[in-house]
């Protein structure tokens, strides 16, 4: 049976405008997308048939982004399907790559030439560190579409884990020069440094971890005339808060947090920016709260925040519950527990034992809540075991979780079944033999179906796989 790179091969170099046939194409391609990883030298097989077909004026982009997006990129993307010296040989150097980057009038080729830059071997001679100054540059030009900066830090990400011993250096260096060079007004060019910078944090260095990592990297201004700007470097500040990295990143990073602070309180801010810099304060508050309780020091924060105002309430669902009852002891005390329209809250501040002890936490103000949303809070409750005591305290509550209904839907199926998975890993010393003893039979008797049927039980094999 032919290859199907060599037929495919064959098809392109024997095309012409008025017999290449999309449809016949597809089929060829099809069949190279099922024959499962390229092989070393299917770049070489089929790239003089895709000059060819690039070749012919009239070619329709439909075909281009077929030939790139489900041929030469997954050539690209297999691991040791293609090499550098292949790319060198067959389609040409470093420096005709990044020219048909800069001159090439179809965005899906200059993805492409990045695409094949980001295979460079660094091992095998040449000006490595001008390469990766080349691909960091594309950056700065704010022509090249999103899809070609998307490679570009692919590219990046590639060169970062490559073991060349200057790669890292030259990415910061070019990083740093870039965002010294670009005006705050340049709003695109500074969201790309922004994403250069945490793809840098993300590939730790494996001998300074983020210690090479010049603190004027990860400091830019936010508060902006120009909303989007605004809006995507309060993003850039909450991705950062989603890496691990160590607390001297976010002690440098502090005067950008106070930035978003201020923001957040003031009355002159649109509710958009309000929002994300309570999205973003949450997060800091949830997992940086040493930097947090500095900036709520300064600003009063959580003493001032309310129920009624819907950008407190996404703080409120975010900032742990212990430091909102130490600051704000009122506003816990007197939550609504049957509130469906803050269960998000609730569920946030079932996981504190401080918050708990204020709320009014029984049976009679649970139950009002609507069957998803209290089950939503007892899945909160039952992934510890403080929590699942407060919930076998409350019999009349353990009820609705293991009683099953007909009438019970998917969503409450599922989020029944999330409870008892949940619960059953408690010690049985923790909630006692009765209620262990409940927790199984509801196991077995399965969220769906009814009790003792074959559906119930290989519903139960599956969740216990």
């Amino acid at each position: 049976m032919s290859d199907p790179y060599t037929l495919l091969a064959g098809y392109l170099e024997s095309a012409r405008s008025e017999s290449l046939d999309i449809r016949v194409l597809q089929r060829y391609v099809s069949a190279v997308r099922s024959a499962g990883p390229p092989s070393p030298g299917s770049l070489a097989r089929i790239w003089p048939g895709v000059v060819i077909c690039l070749s012919i004026p009239t070619l329709s982009s439909d075909i281009i982004a077929l030939l790139v997006d489900d041929v030469i990129s997954p050539l690209i993307s297999a691991p040791g399907a293609t090499s550098w010296q292949e790319i060198k040989t067959v389609v040409g150097d470093a420096e005709a790559l990044l020219t048909t980057v800069m001159t090439e009038t179809h965005d899906k080729i200059r993805q492409t030439a990045v695409e094949f830059l980001s295979l460079y071997d660094f091992s095998a001679g040449g000006n490595g560190e001008q390469v990766i100054r080349n691909v960091v540059g594309l950056v700065q030009n704010e022509k090249l579409s999103e899809g070609i900066i998307s490679r570009v830090e692919t590219a990046v990400a590639r060169f970062l884990v490559s073991g060349a011993p200057f790669a890292r250096s030259v990415v910061i260096t070019n990083a740093l020069e870039i965002k010294r060079e670009t005006p705050e007004t340049a709003t695109t060019t500074m969201a790309r440094v922004q994403e250069l910078v945490l793809l840098i944090l993300r590939q730790k260095s494996n001998s300074t971890g983020v210690d090479d990592i010049p603190p004027e990297l990860v400091v830019f201004a936010v508060a902006s005339d120009d909303m989007l700007a605004e809006l995507v470097t309060m993003q850039f500040y909450e991705a950062l808060l989603q890496l691990y990295l160590p607390p001297s990143i976010f002690m440098v990073a502090k005067p950008a947090y106070v930035e978003i602070a201020r923001i957040y309180s003031s009355s002159f801010a649109s509710s958009i920016s309000r929002g994300a810099a309570g999205r973003t304060l949450g997060r800091l508050g949830q997992l940086r709260g040493d930097v947090f309780a500095l900036i709520d020091a300064e600003f009063s924060i959580v003493k001032n925040l309310t129920l009624r105002d819907e950008v407190d309430r996404t703080l409120l669902a975010l900032i742990p519950g212990d430091y909102v009852a130490l600051h704000n002891p009122a506003i816990v005390r007197n939550y609504p527990i049957s509130s469906a329209s803050l269960v998000e809250v609730l569920c946030n501040w079932v996981h504190s034992s401080d918050a708990r002890s204020l709320l009014a936490l029984d049976s009679q103000h649970l139950l009002r809540l609507p069957v998803p949303e209290l089950l939503r809070v007892c899945k909160e409750l039952a992934t510890t075991s403080d929590g699942a005591l407060v919930l076998v305290s409350m019999p009349a509550v353990m009820d609705v979780i293991l009683t099953k209904k007909d009438s019970f839907g998917y969503q409450i199926a599922r989020l029944r079944g999330d409870v008892i998975d949940a619960l059953q890993e408690i010690r049985e010393d923790v909630i006692g033999p009765y209620w262990a003893g409940r927790i199984r039979e509801a196991k077995l008797e399965g969220p769906w179906g009814h009790a003792g049927s074959n559906e119930a039980r290989v519903d139960v094999m599956d969740r216990a796989a």
